[in-house]
């Protein structure tokens, strides 16, 4: 460990966020001094604090979807896309392996530790609240433990060796130095706030309809599962296998009998649904010029074909990600995934429609995520429609329960059955069947390779592809003809940290 200058954040006034819980209008600025004294004030920072979520796709005047960022990574698109190598150059460096620190993305850091900042102001200052019950009261803290954690989980995930504090310095009480840990010392302070979170019983099961966007005790055990898996932490994995088993036995959840339509509006916070981000076009108030404001995403324009015509999908576009057709064609023609997850344009074209091609074009695009004809019909602002998709982020599936499960079990040493059964069910579901009338030519035994694939086939162009190739140590056999190398594993530090921290920072070996 090192002593560094601390990350100066720009804090934004503290808004809410959007859909049922989310979803209500931003509020004024909420002054620090005489703050904090109600549950009411404590509610409302702590829907502050779940606002940076929403900035994960642009935000400081920056594009950075941390699932698109994975996925360019890793090998389930062609390339970057965009209409050059001059269009978001950060990410086809990322996507060479050539990334600089003075291009590594700022804002993304910027965004995260946002993030942090206003989960640590609801943590500190819990303490000043009068009247809050003790269940309440531990409630609003151990979703802000999760928020956290999980914006230290992404700072961790790309850039490793962080500066990591829980009390935000001021200059005044707390100094500005903080200290920068190690990746292994970062993990460890994730799994502080993780079992924290989830050891007590805090969080509930399940929210009413009102709060989806909240997080509950099974998202948070979600979290802690990609924690350690990641890290490939084996004394964790039986704890996290035991609570995998507790999703799946609650009841609560179940796989969407079609696959497709997991993507679709009237399927968001659906019975696989485990987390997601909320996005609205009603109310929407996010513009160019304040990203920060409660309202849609951009992502699915980021995605989408550039100068589209026909029915499907919206016609703005930036065409970026496009598919690969390796990936395409990895697929059982009978997997309702392929489908489900990659546009064939080549089906669209015989239908009369058309888009105008751009970098890395191969004619297959994500449509999980595409922006969708009409897909911000409730926006009513004069620009800023492609800000706006009321497309929510399905963050964790019950999907991704039952093969993290089947994964443990087999690590563990575990009966195979269990984790054949587990596995069968995720590909019974692709093939449009049930586990008992999977034929034996369709299932598969749960393997660490079949889990791998199967892994890849579910998520696809969802963010996962470049975390499972390091966890499962094939990141340099799968990527390094790409010039992929151990020392690619985290993104160098931007340098204006760096430099904002008087050199005292130390880069990662990029």
């Amino acid at each position: 460990m090192k002593k560094t200058l601390c990350i100066c954040i720009t804090v934004l006034s503290f808004t809410c966020c959007t859909t049922a819980f989310l979803e209500v209008e931003p509020t004024t600025t909420i002054p620090t001094d005489n703050f904090y004294r109600t549950e009411d004030d404590m509610t409302k920072a702590l829907i502050a604090a779940y606002a940076p979520m929403q900035w994960l796709d642009y935000s400081y005047g920056e594009y950075h979807p941390v699932q698109f960022l994975s996925d360019i990574i890793a090998d389930d698109y062609n390339g970057v896309g965009g209409s050059s190598e001059n269009d978001n150059p950060y990410m086809h460096l990322i996507r060479r392996f050539q990334l600089t620190a003075e291009m590594s993305p700022i804002g993304l850091w910027n965004t995260l530790y946002a993030g942090v900042y206003r989960a640590n102001q609801v943590i500190d200052n819990m303490d000043k609240a009068e009247g809050i019950s003790g269940q309440a009261r531990n409630r609003i803290l151990a979703e802000a433990h999760t928020l956290r954690a999980f914006y230290y989980n992404w700072l961790w995930r790309f850039w490793g060796n962080i500066p990591y504090y829980t009390e935000n310095p001021d200059g005044y009480e707390t100094d500005y130095i903080v200290t920068q840990y190690t990746a292994d010392e970062v993990y460890a302070k994730i799994m502080e706030d993780l079992d924290f979170a989830t050891s007590a019983g805090y969080l509930p099961e399940a929210v009413p309809r009102s709060e989806v966007g909240r997080f509950t005790r099974y998202a948070a055990y979600m979290l802690r599962s990609n924690v350690i898996m990641l890290q490939g932490d084996e004394t964790q994995y039986g704890s996290a296998l035991n609570q995998m088993r507790e999703i799946i036995s609650s009841g609560i959840y179940a796989l969407t009998p079609r696959f497709a339509d997991i993507w679709t509006d009237g399927e968001e916070w659906n019975s696989e649904s485990i987390f997601e981000i909320n996005y609205s076009d009603k109310p929407s108030n996010r513009t160019w010029d304040n990203p920060y404001n409660p309202g849609g995403t951009v992502y699915p324009t980021f995605i989408c074909p550039d100068s589209y015509k026909g029915s499907l999908l919206a016609s703005e576009g930036y065409g970026f990600g496009p598919v690969s057709p390796a990936l395409y064609a990895l697929y059982d023609a009978r997997d309702s995934r392929r489908d489900g997850t990659i546009l064939d344009f080549a089906i669209r074209k015989t239908l009369g429609e058309s888009y105008n091609a751009r970098l890395d074009d191969s004619g297959y695009f994500n449509i999980k995520y595409a922006g969708r004809n009409g897909g911000h019909s409730d926006y009513i602002g004069s620009e800023g429609g492609e800000l706006n998709f009321r497309t929510n982020i399905r963050v964790w599936r019950y999907s991704e329960t039952l093969l993290t499960a089947a994964e443990l079990i087999i690590r563990t040493g575990g009966s195979q059955n269990e984790a054949d059964e587990l596995l069968n069910r995720v590909r019974a579901r692709a093939f449009n069947t049930t586990v008992d009338r999977l034929s034996s030519e369709l299932k598969r035994a749960a393997t660490l390779d079949n889990l791998l694939e199967e892994n890849r086939l579910e998520f696809a162009c969802e963010g996962h592809r470049f975390w499972d190739l390091v966890r499962f140590g094939k990141d340099i056999e799968v990527l390094g003809s790409r010039g992929y190398t151990a020392s690619k594993r985290y993104l160098p530090i931007p340098q204006s940290e760096i430099d904002r921290a008087e050199n005292t920072l130390t880069q990662n070996p990029y």
